[in-house]
């Protein structure tokens, strides 16, 4: 009995500077966000929760909503993609150098989006003239190179833990590098890739640092994205009723997908894992 207490109490201890950092971080700001949503704002004088829907009004959301519609299309499958394909090369190519390719792909995802756009201006210089409508490319561009590839490396990790029996099995059914990796390899690690798209349909949803950076050098206006209409809002005008409201209805799509998949996929149960 005391032994089983023993293994239920270190795990315990173990996830809770976890479970602090959640709340401190996540629950609690998320709940007074929930409050300030209902206060007078300069798009509801009257304060309800009604701010929530009144706020997508706004003349720069439509414009903002085209720019993370690209991002979700363009950003996500090509970093997706992407990623698989180099995390399956690493995974089905016994090289010597393996171990260092994993280290260069990490080494941009330690740089974060911020830096990153200050590295990509230092190279491109002041003096090119972007077209306003390519911006776009130029921001996926950046938010692609500081995550993919630290991407690849936790995908090589999926890659990696997959039983040695089982590949072994499908080599001696004739399985080629092709068919190990389409039929074998990518379904084992379906929970992974999934987890992989929630993650990048939220950043896509909530960017903000790379043309916030931008709008210095006047490659991006003060609004390009819907966090920076959140942010004005917020600091700029001292509404925080709206810049709050903004804020949740970014939250939502990123929550909803999570929901759906965690219900509908094995990603949580445990013997998923065994």
């Amino acid at each position: 009995m005391i032994k089983g207490r023993k293994y239920r109490t270190v795990p315990m201890v173990m996830v809770a500077p976890y479970f602090a950092l959640m709340l401190f971080t996540g629950f609690i700001p998320l709940f007074y966000a929930i409050r300030e949503v209902a206060n007078p704002s300069w798009v509801n004088l009257e304060g309800s929760y009604s701010t929530l829907f009144r706020i997508l009004k706004d003349f720069r959301v439509v414009p903002d909503l085209r720019h993370t519609f690209f991002l979700l299309l363009v950003f996500v499958p090509v970093t997706i993609i992407s990623v698989l394909a180099l995390s399956l090369l690493l995974d089905a190519t016994a090289v010597r150098g393996n171990t260092f390719m994993r280290l260069v792909f990490l080494l941009p995802g330690i740089v974060s989006g911020g830096i990153s756009v200050v590295i990509w201006m230092y190279f491109l210089g002041r003096h090119i003239n972007w077209n306003p409508g390519n911006v776009k490319w130029l921001i996926a561009g950046i938010a692609f190179s500081s995550g993919a590839g630290s991407w690849v490396v936790i995908q090589y990790g999926s890659l990696r833990s997959i039983s040695h029996e089982i590949l072994e099995a499908a080599r001696v059914d004739g399985c080629n590098r092709i068919q190990l990796a389409m039929r074998i390899k990518l379904p084992l690690i379906s929970r992974y890739i999934g987890y992989m798209a929630i993650l990048l349909t939220a950043a896509a949803i909530q960017i903000y640092s790379e043309p916030a950076l931008l709008t210095s050098d006047g490659l991006t206006s003060n609004w390009w994205s819907l966090n920076q209409v959140a942010y004005s809002y917020a600091f700029q005008t001292a509404d925080f009723a709206g810049g709050t409201a903004l804020s949740l209805d970014m939250l939502i799509p990123s929550v909803i997908i999570g929901i759906i998949f965690v219900l509908k996929t094995d990603f949580l149960k445990r013997d998923a894992y065994q």
